[in-house]
């Protein structure tokens, strides 16, 4: 660097910036001194350095942090060496930081190519620290810079290699950050890396991305290189979260509760841990995903998917297409929903179908079957329970059923067999959207659409006061009835023959059995008291243990359940139960809607009236319908 050329009163005393506003530089410089700061105060404590140091600078040449022996900083003490001095040519003149900063390239100044007259007994080199945005140098991010600063009379070039290695290591340790964050900015969970001071063990946020706000819920701040405190609610709150930050562990899709300025939710957690002790690195990435998103994945893995839409429902009788119709019309409304029907007519199906074709289809569908806990377990299965809440409960708690729901749907089977105190408990989330877990104080909000279903008399339980009528009426606000089988006609033909086809593929047998017109016949006249389910598993019986290709009634017979049912076998020669009366009564308008219903099948047309072929066949003479 050329020598001084006249003047230099002015730079006798460097310039220091004011304490509040050299708070606000540290802040905007926490990057580079995060990245500088562990390499510098490393190569200090492993080089025996006795007589000179480093100093860091921000891009505008205010130094941050001077490192060195106890000696040295004194040295530097007596020549206006110092956190907070400018060090820009305006306030301390000419030198190898200077202009520098400003040629944004390395230099050497040495005595009187010092244009200050504190620094004529020192030797600067300088080495700018710069971050690659573009192949135009010009165009490279100066983010501040490094100089070894000792009396002139040490040698330089030892100075220089260690000053230009270290300046290296820092900008490459920079740019590999860069590239991580560009990559982890794309994760769709919110990511969160708590870096550990390895001589402290103070835990501090290295980098986050935006995405973690979204699922925290809190508005977006700068939390970079801040105290993990900023955000985690310190102890006794986040017990779990401090934990693992302590003990640097990872976990896999671990629900944790966790704290943030004072307001607990569950998340999904995954954490990886990291530890570079050589070169002083150490801490614990977190993947958050919300409730949200929780309840989602857990809905997922708990196989609660509502997998049937109203395509998958088969049925042309006019019962059925009432059925299907209304139910459409059901969900496109968010009201609650109440189906009754006898056990096995497909009210399960109904209620996917509903939350397929609502607005909450890409939300969860939860499903819980009142009757299938105990009165303690349903309510925890309902609610949920934190940690500690009972002996045996789990030490983090428990999601229940309505907030895995959250923005879906939650389908209550057999809701009839409900305790009449656990209704009061439904009653109240239905009233005022939010419940509170079991053994907690925290009221959590809740947004489910209701579907319940029942094969009990409500409206008899309800004079019997063993169901609240108040809870009825809430969850009944759209109700859909569905028919039994037996009152469907063709349908029973259609949903066998269709039983029988998905029978025959999934164990690969081939040849399809079919069902002879006696067969039919019989079918058609049987009460099928289990409904849809029980005629699923005659046709599985049928098509495993039936030996012919044609199914006739004595096959049948071999495959009903009489058991426990109260029903004698019926023969094909037997008169239609308790129904043949109706053929006094049929119309010719009767006659046209089952001919239609039944896709113009006569015997089975002439079974869903209730009459015999022969007296269907006069009907259709006597009413002079042509087919």
């Amino acid at each position: 660097m050329p020598n001084k050329q006249a003047g230099t009163e002015q730079f006798t005393a460097p310039k220091l910036v004011p304490e509040a506003e050299f708070k606000e530089i540290k802040a905007e410089s926490v990057k580079i001194y995060a990245y500088a700061n562990r390499v510098l105060a490393k190569a200090c404590a492993e080089q025996e350095i006795k007589s000179w140091g480093f100093a860091l600078f921000d891009q505008h040449g205010c130094l941050l942090k001077l490192y060195g022996p106890a000696g040295y900083l004194e040295w530097c003490r007596e020549r206006g060496i110092c956190v907070r001095s400018c060090w820009d040519r305006a306030s301390f003149g000419r030198n190898a930081i200077s202009l520098g900063l400003e040629q944004r390239c390395p230099l050497l100044s040495a005595g009187e190519e010092n244009e200050s007259p504190l620094l004529r007994s020192a030797s600067i080199f300088f080495e700018p620290l710069l971050l690659e945005r573009s192949k135009d140098p010009a165009d490279y991010e100066l983010l501040g810079g490094i100089a070894a600063i000792s009396p002139v009379e040490e040698p330089v070039a030892e100075r220089k290699l260690i000053c230009t290695a270290l300046a290296n290591d820092i900008e490459l340790h920079m740019f590999m950050a860069s590239e991580l964050y560009a990559l982890y900015f794309q994760e769709p969970k919110g990511l969160i890396n708590i870096d550990i001071n390895v001589v402290t063990g103070n835990p501090h946020i290295l980098y986050h991305n935006e995405q973690v706000f979204r699922i925290l819920g809190i508005p977006y701040e700068n939390l970079y290189f801040k105290k993990a405190e900023t955000l985690f609610d310190p102890l006794p709150q986040n017990q779990e979260f401090w934990d693992i930050i302590r003990n640097k562990r990872t976990v896999e899709d671990q629900l944790i509760p966790l704290t943030i300025h004072g307001k607990q939710n569950t998340y999904l957690v995954s954490t990886v841990a990291y530890q570079q002790r050589h070169l002083g690195l150490g801490g614990v990435r977190f993947f958050l995903s919300s409730p949200r998103e929780l309840s989602s994945h857990v809905a997922r893995h708990i196989g609660n998917n509502a997998v049937y839409s109203f395509s998958n429902i088969l049925g042309n009788s006019f019962a059925m297409q009432r059925c299907i119709a209304r139910a459409k019309s059901i969900a496109h409304s968010d009201s609650n929903v109440m189906i009754t029907g006898e056990s096995g007519v497909g009210k399960d199906v109904f209620a996917q179908a509903i939350h397929n074709a609502s607005q909450r289809r890409d939300s969860p569908f939860i499903v819980l079957n009142c009757a299938a806990y105990p009165r303690d377990l349903l309510a925890s299965e309902l609610f949920g329970y934190d940690g500690g809440a009972y002996t045996g409960a789990k030490k983090t708690g428990n999601l229940g059923k309505f907030e895995l729901a959250d923005t879906g749907t939650i389908f209550l089977d057999e809701i009839g067999d409900m305790p009449l105190d656990l209704q009061v408990m439904l009653l109240r989330v239905i009233e005022q959207k939010n419940f509170m877990r079991i053994g907690s104080s925290i009221v959590r909000s809740v947004d489910v659409k209701i579907i319940s279903a029942t094969n009990a008399d409500l409206h008899t339980m309800v004079e019997k006061r063993t169901f609240r009528p108040d809870l009825y009426f809430r969850l009944c606000t759209l109700n859909l009835q569905l028919p039994p089988l037996r009152d469907r006609g063709g349908d029973i033909i259609l949903l066998a023959e269709h039983f029988i086809d998905a029978i025959t593929a999934r164990l690969q047998m081939g040849t399809r059995k079919v069902l002879s017109e006696e067969a039919k016949e019989l079918m058609l006249r049987l009460p099928w008291h289990g409904n849809v389910r029980e005629l699923q598993n005659v046709m599985e019986r049928v098509v495993q243990l039936v030996p012919s290709q044609v199914i006739t009634p004595q096959d049948l017979e071999l495959c009903l359940d009489f058991v426990g049912t109260g029903r004698t076998a019926v023969t094909a020669a037997s008169p239609p139960p308790a129904r043949a009366a109706q053929g006094r009564h049929v119309t010719r308008e009767d006659i046209l809607r089952a001919l239609e219903e039944n896709r113009y099948n006569r015997t089975m047309a002439a079974a869903a009236l209730g009459i015999s072929r022969k007296t269907f066949y006069r009907k259709l003479e006597e009413f002079q319908i042509e087919l």
